[in-house]
């Protein structure tokens, strides 16, 4: 059956077709081998590879918010852990942590009304996708998914009284250790509003891991061009002047309650962070003439992690944004399914 992300419908425009252009790009790299992937060809239909310059760049992304969510999960194991992904598009985490193993207590994804519909509809035409769902225990509406382990809701996490409903209705609990997932989401939020976010879970849980991924570098050439090109497609960074360099990240998560917060950007992530093997595998995948071009695309998208514990019995003092990377995480579960993914599964070393 075709999927029914072939095509955004006409009214889905600015920020909300980047949910879109994110699946597609993760699904271009996964048929080129360059991560597991079982589930995005659920969510999308498979159009022409970016190449290699985007290809790799969605590497490095996969690779170090993933490892945050494996060190995570490993931490909190037998503590009923949560993941919360804000703006979480046609993401497929949860269904590849189901498939796996690794699904925690309760993942719950929020996302704009248009989103969360037309997420819906593709969940409720796919077998393989309500599988991972508890028998008789999910409930797929036109504006939601509720399930024991899966929760989809829509709401505007600008209004904080929003955000605050749709985590209750969907189970949240406050005093169990929560990951927030924050891909290319605060940056198109105004400054206050992006700080509102962070405070919230802060002030709320007392054990919460910050996982983000954005764009920094706004006043050079190249960070001018990137700002005017998604100016263009309405999709301005209206938080990017206010948090425009790595100490910036880490800033403005001390100043709205996290303990610990680091930053890299991705071109010092792939190069420091990410094994040389696996390094060497995904320049094998692809020839990539644009090396310069790639370095400093590289250089102007960063990924954050912050962390707020119970100093008493701390959780996550062994989480880094520097344990090194093997393989992104979490794997396939099918290593052959794509005729690619046999060398994605390597042994897991242990978060540092």
């Amino acid at each position: 059956m075709p999927s029914l992300l072939q095509k955004p419908p006409p009214q889905i425009g600015g920020v909300e077709r980047t949910a879109y252009d994110a699946s597609r790009g993760k699904a271009a790299a996964a048929a080129r081998g360059y991560f597991g992937d079982d589930f995005t060809h659920h969510f999308c239909g498979l159009g022409p590879s970016p190449g290699p310059l985007i290809n790799r760049g969605q590497h490095v992304r996969v690779a170090a918010v993933g490892s945050i969510c494996e060190q995570f999960l490993a931490a909190t194991r037998g503590h009923d852990a949560q993941i919360v992904s804000i703006g979480a598009g046609f993401d497929t985490r949860f269904w590849q942590l189901s498939a796996t193993g690794e699904a925690p207590r309760l993942f719950v994804e929020l996302d704009q009304p248009l989103i969360v519909a037309r997420k819906s509809a593709i969940i409720a035409e796919q077998p393989a996708l309500l599988a991972a769902l508890p028998e008789g225990a999910a409930c797929v509406g036109a504006e939601s998914v509720a399930s024991e382990r899966y929760q989809l809701r829509a709401a505007d996490v600008r209004d904080s009284a929003q955000l605050g409903k749709a985590l209750a209705d969907a189970g949240w609990d406050a005093d169990r250790p929560t990951l927030v997932l924050l891909e290319c989401v605060l940056v198109y939020l105004p400054p206050e509003e992006a700080v509102a976010v962070l405070t919230w879970f802060s002030q709320r849980s007392a054990r919460v891991v910050l996982a983000g991924y954005e764009q920094i570098k706004p006043g050079d050439a190249f960070g001018r061009t990137m700002l005017e090109n998604l100016r263009r497609r309405d999709c301005p960074l209206l938080g990017l002047p206010a948090c425009p360099e790595l100490a910036s990240q880490v800033a403005r998560c001390h100043a709205a309650g996290y303990a610990r917060a680091e930053a890299l950007d991705l071109l010092t992530y792939h190069g420091t962070v990410i094994a040389q093997a696996e390094r060497a595998r995904t320049a094998s995948l692809e020839l990539l003439d644009e090396v310069e071009e790639w370095q400093m695309l590289m250089q102007h998208y960063c990924v954050m992690m912050a962390v707020r514990d119970v100093p008493e019995t701390p959780m996550f003092e062994t989480l880094s944004l520097q344990a090194p990377v093997s393989r992104p995480f979490p794997v396939s579960s099918t290593p052959l399914a794509h005729g690619r993914q046999a060398a994605l599964h390597r042994p897991v070393s242990p978060p540092l």
